[in-house]
């Protein structure tokens, strides 16, 4: 097979998987979270898509020599990774609920998959459940679960996992008499493991293309970074799973990418309409297309790790995640200049970046208003 077949079927699957995302939210929006979940993100042909890029994208990069290219080798196979993880994740790891009251002892919990109780290899008892409230207010701050595991006395608590023999225990939800609690139950040692080792490749690969391609000059994107950064730690968050410390650096992260991403859309529209700044701009354009689309993958990540944290996975597809990882794919494709001759050409690359921010929208606008699900905010 040539190198260029290889090159259209590895594109090929990244449209199709590509498309099948966005048909699933709405899909949800219609049928539910439990349609998709079981005929779309669980299904085996969706896992097969995903396996596909994967290995047609590894042997393209191998064709095209890319490992010469060490940095940018790293970079393709941390996704690599992170994919594997996710198929070990798929494969092996065992999730599912505990409710026990509080002075109970209990070893079972019940599989989110099969809703058949399964035993755990130690028992939990519940000491106290208890309510933290902000200051002068009824507004809960935190929800915590005082277990005994062991002769052990251990807190869980929102953005606070207990973890014992590879089992991770995250707080989900309590009784409304505060009497007792419902703990989420994840046994995933080696899923997470490869995930996170995907997740540290990234960034260090990203960061250097940065460093390497910009010099000194990356530093000026840190100070309004920053500012975001620090205004969004100030803020005062009363939700219980929004009090985190990574909340400021995913939503700072994200939202400078979104303002790259509005930027090379207004240089692209001035960039068909001007001959004069075209060339200019699409160099311009080129540039910021980097640090935009690192960000927003970094962004993403960000969120995966937080919600790893909070609700014992890294990934839930809910309807915004969906999206901005759809975004991330879409805007890796114009990157990719020296595989597709279409984005050398100023007028195409301009176009296709103008059309390109639609999954911005989508990601920002539609989700909160037509798509809805746990990033919704109106």
């Amino acid at each position: 097979m040539k190198l260029k077949h290889i090159k259209w079927y590895a594109f090929g699957i990244l449209i199709i998987i590509t498309a099948v995302l966005a048909v699933a939210t709405v899909t949800e929006k219609i049928f539910g979270t439990d349609f998709v979940a079981c005929c779309i993100y669980g299904a085996w042909w969706f896992v097969a898509l995903w396996c596909a890029l994967a290995i047609m994208s590894f042997v393209y990069i191998v064709g095209r020599a890319l490992y010469r290219r060490k940095t940018v080798f790293v970079l393709h196979c941390a996704f690599g990774m992170i994919l594997l993880g996710a198929l070990v994740t798929f494969l092996t790891a065992r999730r599912g609920y505990m409710h026990i009251r509080q002075g109970e002892i209990s070893n079972e919990y019940v599989s989110e998959k099969t809703g058949i109780p399964q035993n755990l290899p130690f028992d939990v008892k519940l000491v106290l459940f208890d309510i933290e409230y902000h200051p002068a207010s009824y507004e809960p701050a935190d929800f915590i679960s005082f277990l005994k595991i062991d002769n052990e006395i251990c807190r869980v608590s929102m953005n606070k996992i207990y973890s014992h023999k590879g089992y991770r225990f995250c707080q989900m939800d309590y009784d409304t008499d505060e009497m007792g609690t419902v703990l989420m139950i994840n046994h995933d040692p080696y899923g997470i493991s490869v995930t996170y080792t995907g997740y540290f490749l990234l960034a260090l690969s990203m960061l250097i293309i940065l460093l390497v391609k910009f010099r000194w000059r990356i530093f000026y994107i840190f100070i309004p970074l920053a500012c975001l950064w620090y205004y969004i730690s100030q803020l005062n968050q009363m939700t219980p799973v929004l009090r985190s410390p990574m909340l400021a650096a995913h939503v700072s992260v994200i939202m400078l990418s979104y303002a790259l991403f509005v930027f090379i859309t207004a240089t692209g529209i001035t960039g068909v309409l001007s001959k004069r700044l075209r060339v200019k701009l699409y160099k311009l354009n080129q540039s910021l297309l980097y640090p935009a689309l690192f960000m927003l993958a970094a962004g993403i990540f960000i969120g995966a790790v937080w919600a790893n944290i909070s609700w014992g996975r890294y990934w839930g597809w809910d309807a915004k995640e969906t999206w901005a990882l759809i975004t991330m794919l879409v805007y890796a494709v114009p990157v990719h200049g020296s595989s597709f001759s279409m984005f050398r050409n100023p007028v195409k690359f301009h176009t296709y970046c103008i059309f390109a921010f639609f999954a911005v929208a989508v990601t920002f606008f539609g989700v909160s208003y037509f798509l809805g699900g746990i990033h919704s905010y109106v």
